[in-house]
């Protein structure tokens, strides 16, 4: 079962089996919840299926028993619940339009607004021969496992075999692509993350 800030892991298993947390909240909205969660609560007052008195004065003490206990737990702290995802898919990440000034280098932070986590990165080739992608970031964490630069002609919309895994970066957490224009002039970097995501 994963937890709050456990998405990576996840996300790195069986892509069938993705979960994340969900704030039941506090209050009477948190009581409702988790009396549903429990199983105590019947919802329905009108004792249409209740014929006996006994019955429903049972009822009624169970259910004041349990909205005491959920009173207490609720003013301990938010109620969590792990529960699936509704959608699972690819997405795409872009990465927009950066000018680049010649032999500089620049970072572009992007925040995807899904868990996401980048699979593959994609530079046209029209403009990838001015580029060396020197850092790629989900986070804090570098996905590359030395410091030196790649050519971003590895990336470009034709190339294959270079499918990588990523961490999963959470919702608005930064994704950082470092680049650095080899040409003496002025470039625009465009490009893009592709990758499942879930929401």
């Amino acid at each position: 079962m994963a937890h709050y800030g456990a998405y990576g892991d996840a996300l790195e298993g069986d892509d069938s089996g993705y979960e994340y947390t969900e704030i039941l909240g506090d209050g009477s909205d948190g009581e409702d919840v988790l009396a549903e969660l429990l199983g105590e609560i019947d919802g329905d007052d009108s004792g249409a299926f209740v014929g006996a008195a006994a019955k429903k004065q049972q009822n009624a003490q169970k259910r004041a028993m349990t909205r005491d206990l959920l009173r207490r737990r609720v003013s301990s702290g938010a109620l969590l619940r792990s529960v699936p995802p509704r959608n699972a898919r690819e997405y795409a990440l872009g990465l927009g339009s950066t000018s680049v000034a010649g032999s500089s280098s620049a970072n572009i932070n992007v925040q995807p607004q899904v868990i996401f986590r980048p699979e593959r990165l994609v530079v046209p080739s029209n403009l990838a021969m001015d580029f060396l992608i020197t850092d790629i970031k989900v986070g804090k964490n570098s996905q590359l496992v030395s410091t030196g630069a790649l050519p971003a002609v590895m990336f470009t919309e034709n190339a294959f075999g270079v499918r990588l895994k990523m961490d999963t970066a959470q919702i608005s957490m930064f994704v950082t692509v470092s680049v650095t224009n080899q040409n003496p002039a002025a470039r625009n970097f465009q490009g893009g993350l592709v990758g499942p995501a879930v929401e």
